[in-house]
């Protein structure tokens, strides 16, 4: 009977020892994460931030994880060693328990759902290992758009101004100079001589008019005119 009491002794210290381990294991996390975030391929990078509340959890420090989801698909980025090292970097944990995925050179492509991760692998409890709602960054190219349209448009100006340029460059070159008409047309139609020439047919007309009145008077001398 000793052997049966001592027996059920020790499955009742295991019982008990099995949970009260159980219920001291209570780490709980909690990870928060701005909703959205808008970067500028001008700004070059971008820093996603990430929070994280551990209560009851172990002194360990614990692991960073993030990943990102795509319109069709997701990617681990950092798990926690990022596959891509030149592309992802994770900030060294601080003391307020902060953290941060910075992308270099972003791009479009980056647009999409960033999610941060926290796990206390030295904790079994379910919500030892907790992540974020996630971050939507949107990478907007609006301003470079604007800035090659303005570019564009000042290209095509002054391409447009060096045609005209020339243009009216050529033109003047076969364009044949016109000159003055140097007779006047009278009343009846006929061209008057200006100038020194004309001085001369005036005195000549007058002459002959005044050859004709004085033949007029003498008639004994025709050989004036």
């Amino acid at each position: 009977m000793a052997t049966v009491k001592e027996s059920v002794l020790i499955l009742l210290l295991e019982f008990t020892w099995a949970y009260c381990a159980a219920g001291t294991d209570q780490c709980k996390v909690t990870v928060t994460q701005p909703k959205s975030m808008e970067g500028d391929p001008a700004s070059d990078n971008i820093a996603i931030p990430c929070t994280f509340f551990a209560d009851g959890c172990p002194t360990s420090t614990p692991t960073i994880l993030w990943f990102r989801y795509l319109a069709h698909t997701h990617e681990n980025l950092c798990t926690p060693e990022c596959l891509n090292s030149t592309k992802f970097k994770v900030s060294d944990l601080t003391p307020n328990n902060q953290t941060s995925l910075e992308i270099n050179k972003v791009t479009a492509e980056d647009s999409a759902i960033y999610v941060c991760g926290v796990a206390f692998p030295r904790s079994g409890a379910p919500t030892s290992k907790q992540t974020g709602s996630g971050t939507m960054l949107v990478i907007r190219e609006t301003r470079m758009y604007s800035q090659g349209v303005h570019n564009t448009m000042l290209a095509i100006s002054v391409l447009l101004f060096l045609y005209l340029v020339a243009l009216l460059a050529v033109s003047k070159f076969f364009t044949k100079p016109t000159f003055k008409k140097t007779e006047k047309q009278d009343l009846k139609g006929k061209p008057t001589v200006s100038g020194k020439g004309s001085r001369e047919a005036v005195c000549q007309a007058i002459a002959k008019e005044f050859c004709k009145k004085k033949h007029k008077r003498q008639r004994r001398h025709p050989s004036c005119c």
